[in-house]
């Protein structure tokens, strides 16, 4: 396992380097788009509205637009902007808030129209075109806050994640078998490292790693035998059911929605029963920090498909769940210091359409910043593209630091096992940690066998079986294991800070204690692990 650890060097990154590589083609699966109502915004054919940039390439849902809170609370910008939707042919939108910041909104034809021809992105615009008139109440800053629902990728090899015209570079390296799996079944004859006990000088609290991915499968590490056993109270796997419970709220009618936190087919199909391209994922980070960090606990939220497809308004809802869980525990009149969470993993983002500039000011920017206010380490995968372009959230990595808030985003590549550079993962100075990535062991849900058969097979011996993973490990690859690899670490050096400096104790969470605690933490890994 090899980590490294980059410091920032902000004024070292050339004035328009953000705009480099805007031209690329994205390339997402057909069958993708259909099942997430999903389309790729191709900037030559796009409509865009007199005076706003220009976009580039990006997947969204076509049919849903994210609203701030406070916009559909008003009455009187409600109704301005039904009257686009009139105009466009869309029945008008209700005025109804809610508690999240931001929240799917559903474009739906009036009368007989038809639902395919329904596109948010030229709704977007022409709300920008009616900001721009002196006539309406709608101001273009309050229309610069409602954007697209990106669909988010994990950030898994050769398969989940989105290319570019230069991405497809790794068919060959990074497939373990003939029938071109990178993901195969492994045996560990380990046993799950020591978690130690807390309550010592060294170990007053775990330090608690939020895992936004595609849920979890049942694995005897986790004290999970099958899917009809929930997470062990008290274990190194718990479950947010306030945020699943968010995502729940989030669901669109003809679009597949998360019900849960269980890790399932997108698509069940009896007859075959082949294995979607992410299933396992979030198992499988879960147990790389269970290795890496034993002490550490995981709190899993399932916002991800295991097809591979997040949409961007459930990675919201989940985020902001964790700030307020966040907040409940940094009040000590409450007493729930025992629901803290230090950090954020995420193996997953997008490629944003706007500018540079405008991405600190992005929903996913809103709540990443309030995160780092509360002192919580938010750590994100680089993407596999093999591009410079920017992937995120991990590329928020460049924004300025706020005075009085812990660090920013930490953007993770990959690296491969003798700890060159991975060819497929993304690359440039955003990208600010680098972690092995590359044929990576970790745990994989027990239940999961797919059709897939061995290349021989008689009554006395067979060949071995690509998809049968009843082992309960699996190798795979990507820039979503390097992401938590450096977590990981992250967590280490959190426990090792306290037990150094018993003001920094884990015991502490007070806003103003964790933020010291999460700097301090990140220059212990910048020391143990510099690049």
């Amino acid at each position: 396992m090899a980590i490294r650890f980059v410091r920032r060097r902000l004024d070292m990154i050339p004035k328009g380097e953000a705009e480099r590589g805007t031209s690329a083609r994205l390339r997402v699966p057909q069958d993708l788009l259909d099942r997430h109502g999903g389309r790729v915004l191709d900037p030559e054919r796009a409509e865009v509205a007199a005076g706003w940039p220009r976009p580039r390439p990006t997947a969204y849902r076509r049919r849903v637009l994210l609203i701030p809170n406070d916009i559909l609370g008003d009455d009187t910008r409600v109704e301005a902007i039904n009257e686009v939707m009139g105009a466009s042919g869309l029945a008008p939108i209700d005025a109804a808030a809610d508690r999240r910041v931001a929240r799917p909104v559903v474009l739906r034809p009036s009368g007989d129209g038809d639902p395919d021809d329904v596109d948010s992105w030229a709704v977007l615009q022409r709300l920008r075109t009616a900001a721009d008139r002196d006539d309406c109440v709608l101001d273009r800053d309050a229309v610069e806050r409602i954007s697209l629902d990106h669909l988010m990728f994990s950030a898994v090899t050769i398969t989940g994640t989105p290319w570019d015209t230069n991405g497809e570079v790794v068919d060959g390296s990074y497939r373990r078998s003939t029938r071109g799996a990178s993901r195969v079944p492994v045996a560990l004859a380990l046993e799950p490292p020591d978690r130690g006990k807390v309550g010592t000088d060294r170990l007053t609290r775990r330090p608690v790693i939020a895992v936004l991915d595609s849920g979890i499968g049942p694995h005897p590490w986790f004290g999970i035998p099958d899917r009809a056993t929930p997470p062990p109270r008290e274990g190194f796997l718990s479950v947010l059911d306030e945020a699943q419970e968010a995502i729940r709220q989030n669901a669109v009618p003809g679009s597949p929605s998360l019900l849960d936190y269980w890790d399932a087919p997108a698509e069940s199909d009896t007859l075959i029963r082949d294995i979607d391209s992410n299933i396992g994922h979030g198992t499988f980070i879960a147990g790389i920090v269970r290795q890496v960090a034993p002490k550490a606990d995981v709190l899993a939220v399932r916002v991800m498909h295991s097809d591979g497809i997040a949409h961007g308004s459930d990675v919201l809802a989940a985020l902001w769940e964790i700030s307020r869980r966040v907040e409940r525990a940094q009040n000590p009149a409450l007493g729930r210091q025992d629901e803290m969470v230090d950090i954020v993993s995420l193996s997953l983002g997008y490629l944003d359409e706007t500018p540079a500039d405008a991405k600190y000011t992005t929903h996913v920017a809103e709540v990443v910043n309030r995160l780092t206010e509360q002192g919580v380490l938010v750590v994100a995968a680089a993407g596999n593209q093999s591009t410079s372009r920017r992937y995120y959230p991990a590329a928020l990595a460049e924004t300025p630091e706020q005075p009085g808030a812990g660090p920013q985003v930490i953007s993770v590549g990959a690296l491969n096992p003798n700890a060159t550079k991975t060819v497929f993962s993304n690359d440039g100075d955003w990208v600010t940690c680098w972690a092995t990535g590359a044929g990576v062991v970790s745990t994989f849900p027990t239940d999961v066998s797919g059709p897939r058969q061995p290349d021989f097979a008689d009554e006395h011996r067979c060949g071995l079986d690509p998809d049968d993973f009843s082992s309960g490990f699996a190798v795979w690859d990507g820039t979503s294991f390097a992401a938590p690899m450096a977590a990981a670490a992250l967590a280490n050096a959190l426990i090792e800070v306290g037990a150094c400096d018993t003001g920094l104790g884990l015991a502490n969470v007070d806003p103003d204690t964790v933020v010291k605690r999460a700097w301090a933490a990140l220059e212990r890994c910048y020391e143990q692990h510099a690049a």
